[in-house]
């Protein structure tokens, strides 16, 4: 077996702990599992509404914080601009998000639309039964340690 895939609980040999990280080891590889298994509660739910669990966040930014320029609203989401743009097509081709004029002539601004508004509110019982559920699963007291835990990883890693 490969050490990247060892157990944690197995021995590995001195010479197969050179060739790197069990993934019990790897914090990419726990996040990431992390990652997947919340987002399949939260994509389940918001799927019944036909939205997915960013494009859910897209609407739910613009209609919080009004008109937006894309490089704003991909700073808030932590997206990239290709990634913003490429979850914004299908938000805009629905008619649930529409991209129009900044404030001064050369920029452009993303609105949420009355129907984009009423994609929020239907996705919001599904997205706070995603949200009771996974906090019901993880447990009260994780999930605070969990937010807490990663506002300082974030807040760590961001001034470096």
């Amino acid at each position: 077996m490969h050490p990247f895939f060892a157990p944690e609980t197995q021995a590995v040999a001195p010479e197969a702990a050179r060739a790197g990280p069990k993934p019990s080891a790897c914090t990419d590889t726990k996040l990431h599992q992390l990652a997947r298994l919340v987002r399949r509660r939260y994509e389940a739910e918001l799927g019944k509404v036909g939205l997915r669990t960013t494009q859910y966040g897209l609407l739910t930014q613009v209609a919080a914080n009004g008109p937006m320029r894309p490089s704003d609203l991909a700073d808030a989401m932590a997206l990239s601009p290709s990634t913003l743009t490429r979850n914004l097509k299908p938000l805009i081709s629905s008619g649930l998000l529409k991209l129009g004029a900044g404030t001064d002539g050369r920029t452009r601004s993303v609105h949420i639309t009355a129907s984009g508004k009423s994609k929020c509110a239907e996705g919001l019982p599904h997205w706070t039964a995603a949200q009771a559920r996974v906090h019901q699963l993880i447990g009260s007291r994780n999930v605070r340690e969990l937010h807490a835990l990663v506002e300082d990883c974030l807040a760590s890693i961001s001034a470096s």
